[in-house]
């Protein structure tokens, strides 16, 4: 533990944050509950009452007695009520995802124009830009009255930067570090339903003004950070570092494999099934298998199935469980009994959080991704799995055929234990830390302090 007189202050901004469930959660739960120990004295400002659709209460127990956390109002309407009202006004279902994770223009073909697109200006860049004015207001007591030198603004939601901004132009001294954990631009706005040319352009503008006040970016993947490097070159390049996603190894002390009742081949898919990580690739292979091979399938799908995706999984021949979303406990005791964990996703710039706890089960992994894509190199990096590329039919039945083979043989291949070790997380929150000290250090204007407001921007 580092000494309380060298301890530096951070506030981390996330619009979710436990009891609220889930992958998005994880990343900044983490730095939470490892920054301490490395020298940081941490604050957590989160919405309130966030329109998230899933709630887990037990991932409370791994925020530290030390950290602070801070909850403020957010105006935005609850997530069930905010879809309902969307389903109502954009008219017909969008149509299959495409295997990029682009959701094809013809899919809102029947959305009544003036209505949604009102909709989509009041909510520009996102529904959660209605937590923003408040989130300011919070934020600026905090640093004032904790005399924070650091903050973290991690998204998904994207309008979190604007926060993060406001916040730079109000306080110089701070250092400011973005933390994409997904690509906004390119992937992000393409396979959202809060898209259009207005849309893009407000983006566009924020996510400029963003890369230039920061004093560290941070991105989850390689490609994700070329992505972001080729948009503005005009900027220096120390200021991008990469601190990927991972797995708490605290988590995972307990796991055990556990058998399951004979005679079935457990496939478990532990997380959200939505455009870009659609399961219908899987299930169309499975389809195609010679009857006796399919049946000896059973496909546990462990958490929330977007209402777009629902119609893939009507008239399967296969056995499909569908277990709703499950707190981390009990989705981890089903992978305890899964044969092989399952993944799709069609998107090749990101890695998906839970991979990273996929990898620290040591348990097989198939995923259905782009050969060329980040998910495909992180499993041949690790030996953890075998994987399909989403545009060749053949190739998924082909790895389930394979799937099968090995089981049967004895022949699943192990994973590198010590390449997995890598993404654990409190390594990660390690590089974030260097990450944070090295932005300070590069700051030219230390001679500003922190508590002195420069109150010459509104939001």
């Amino acid at each position: 533990m580092v000494e309380t007189g060298t301890r530096r202050r951070l506030l981390i901004i996330s619009h979710v944050f436990p009891p609220v469930g889930g992958i998005p959660v994880q990343r900044a739960l983490s730095f939470a509950k490892y920054l301490p120990a490395l020298g940081y004295d941490v604050h957590v400002l989160t919405a309130r009452n966030p329109g998230a659709p899933v709630r887990d209460p037990g991932l409370l127990r791994h925020v530290p007695a030390v950290v602070k956390v801070h909850r403020c109002f957010s105006a935005e309407v609850p997530f069930g009520l905010r879809h309902r009202v969307w389903n109502l006004v954009s008219g017909a279902r969008p149509a299959a995802p495409a295997p990029s994770g682009v959701t094809p223009a013809g899919s809102r073909r029947g959305v009544k124009p003036l209505v949604a697109n009102l909709i989509r200006k009041a909510s520009c860049p996102d529904p959660e830009v209605l937590w923003v004015p408040f989130a300011i207001r919070r934020a600026t007591r905090i640093i004032r009255k904790y005399k924070i030198e650091a903050v973290l603004v991690t998204a998904p939601p994207f309008s979190i930067f604007l926060i993060g901004n406001e916040l730079k132009r109000r306080f110089p001294g701070l250092t400011l570090v973005t933390d994409f954990r997904d690509e906004w631009l390119k992937f992000y706005l393409g396979a959202s339903d809060f898209s259009g040319d207005y849309i893009r352009r407000r983006s566009t503008s924020i996510e400029r003004a963003t890369i230039e006040l920061s004093d560290a970016v941070v991105a989850t993947t390689g490609a994700i950070l070329s992505e972001l490097r080729m948009r503005y070159r005009d900027q220096p390049g120390d200021k991008f570092s990469i601190v990927m996603n991972g797995y708490d190894p605290e988590v995972f002390d307990g796991f055990r494999p556990r058998p399951h009742p004979p005679g079935k081949i457990v496939v478990v898919l532990a997380g959200t099934v939505f455009g870009s990580t659609s399961a219908r690739y899987y299930l169309d292979a499975l389809d195609t298998l010679p009857d006796p091979l399919r049946r000896r399938f059973e496909t546990r799908f462990a958490g929330r199935i977007a209402d777009d995706e629902k119609r893939y999984f009507h008239g399967r021949q296969s056995e499909v469980n569908l277990l709703g979303f499950l707190p981390q406990a009990e989705a981890l005791k089903q992978m305890e009994e899964a044969d092989y964990l399952l993944l799709t996703l069609t998107d090749s710039l990101h890695l998906p959080g839970k991979l990273f706890e996929y990898l620290a089960t040591a348990k097989p992994i198939l995923a259905i991704t782009p050969d060329d894509g980040e998910v495909a190199r992180l499993l041949a990096e690790t030996g953890a799995g075998l994987h399909a590329d989403p545009r060749h039919p053949e190739a998924v039945r082909n790895m389930l055929l394979a799937a099968l083979e090995n089981l049967d043989h004895g022949s699943v291949p192990k994973p590198d234990s010590e390449a997995i070790r890598h993404y654990q997380r409190p390594r990660l929150a390690a590089e974030l830390a260097d990450v944070i000290a090295r932005a300070a250090a590069r700051k030219t204007d230390l001679a500003n302090p922190v508590t002195q407001s420069k109150e010459t921007s509104a939001f």
